[in-house]
């Protein structure tokens, strides 16, 4: 009796849906990905066709694909492949690489063109000899999670796809690197098991939201990493920035020059810009951000501000210091309609499990009176147990 492992089982969905692709004759393809290991299969498997692919997941409308136009759409879980009837569109027009759609949150889903080698950086995932065991918590058809994934399968002989409740409750197991949002960070921190059972994590990566003091407490009395690694990207241009000192938000070194990325970045008028390269324009990376403390904050998107009685008040600013309260694990802020002001404050918040919500509730109001302007104080503060989380692995905005 032969014993199928799961790579054995990996690399045969990888040669069927190679071999499936290569039957087509058709080099501009698109993948529906609901899984990682979906995604996984989908990279080892069309990477060498030289491919040109479209990553499709939950998020991204079919009317989305009109402007890339796949000749065929790949069912990677299925084993299917449904023809679109598309032209070919060429070398030119469509290279080879993969297209990724932006999260879309504030907005429609636009994609971005990666060339496979830039993703990959030149590993041949077909030869990796390490043994390292990575986890990734990000969504697998986003930029991060596919960004993560193609690091991991360069250095990783195992890869864990991992919600918050799996990495917390853990097996003891030792993982080099675990990657995910700050939402996926916190609810992990939160609801982590006992010391025995609890994961080690050498190298925590975040990205994909703000990253306060409080988050860096919570995972360092959570899984004490060796390091953490908060990264400043966006699907469009990559990584821009990553910071590694341990410290909230990013030091003022990112606004003299090009970092390690190549990029630069500049605040004005309480956005955040960047310079994809020397000599390039400033162009509006669509954050608000503030300098506060000596470092650059990024407060969520700078459409996103309540109207209360004509002051523009920020969520972004207004979580991240109601989140310095040490029985404040998480806050999201959003506007409560109100008959004289249009709008007021209104936040959520995660607390300690132990901690009495009624009390909490208080003082966190006092503390907001302490550290906030008044038209930033909250005006209804609600103890919940966790946020609703989108699919893409961030916190759900919004009242």
């Amino acid at each position: 009796m032969s014993v199928v492992t799961r790579e054995d089982l990996l690399r045969r969905r990888v040669a069927r849906l190679r071999a499936a692709a290569a039957a087509t004759g058709l080099r501009h393809l698109a993948v529906e990905v609901t899984a990682g290991t979906d995604l996984v299969v989908a990279l080892c498997a069309l990477r060498p066709l030289d491919a040109s692919v479209v990553v499709m997941g939950p998020t991204i409308a079919a009317s989305a694909l009109e402007v890339l136009r796949p000749q065929a759409v790949l069912d990677v879980a299925g084993g299917r492949i449904r023809h679109t009837g598309a032209a070919d569109p060429g070398r030119g027009e469509r290279p080879a690489g993969l297209w990724i759609f932006s999260s879309g949150t504030t907005g429609t889903p636009t994609p971005t063109h990666w060339r496979w080698h830039d993703l990959a950086r030149g590993v041949d995932w077909d030869t990796v000899d390490g043994d390292e065991r990575w986890g990734v918590g990000y969504a697998p058809f986003t930029y991060a999670g596919v960004e993560a994934v193609s690091q991991a399968l360069g250095r990783a002989a195992r890869i864990d796809f991992l919600t918050p409740t799996d990495l917390a409750a853990g097996t003891g197991a030792r993982y080099e690197v675990v990657a995910g949002t700050p939402s996926f960070w916190r609810m992990a921190a939160l609801h982590r098991g006992t010391d025995a059972a609890r994961p080690r994590v050498d190298t925590v990566s975040m990205g994909g939201e703000p990253v306060d003091a409080s988050l860096l407490r919570l995972v360092g009395a959570a899984f004490a990493p060796r390091r953490v690694l908060q990264i400043y990207a966006s699907t469009e241009l990559g990584r821009i920035a990553t910071v590694t000192d341990g410290l909230p938000g990013l030091p003022l070194s990112v606004l003299d020059g090009y970092g390690p990325a190549g990029k630069a970045l500049a605040i004005r008028d309480g956005e955040l810009l960047v310079s994809p390269g020397p000599g390039a324009p400033y162009l509006p990376t669509g954050d608000a951000a503030a300098i506060d403390g000596g470092r650059v904050h990024v407060l969520g998107r700078r459409g996103e501000v309540i109207n209360v009685g004509g002051t523009k008040v920020v969520p972004g600013h207004v979580a991240r210091l109601l989140q310095e309260h040490p029985e404040v694990v998480a806050a999201r802020v959003y506007p409560v309609r109100s008959s004289v002001l249009g709008a007021v404050v209104g936040a959520d918040i995660v607390t300690l499990p132990e901690c009495d919500h009624d009390a909490v509730v208080q003082r966190v109001k006092a503390h907001a009176r302490r550290v906030l302007a008044p038209a930033e104080q909250p005006r209804r503060v609600t103890v919940v147990d966790q946020f609703p989380m989108a699919v893409s692995g961030k916190a759900v905005r919004g009242g």
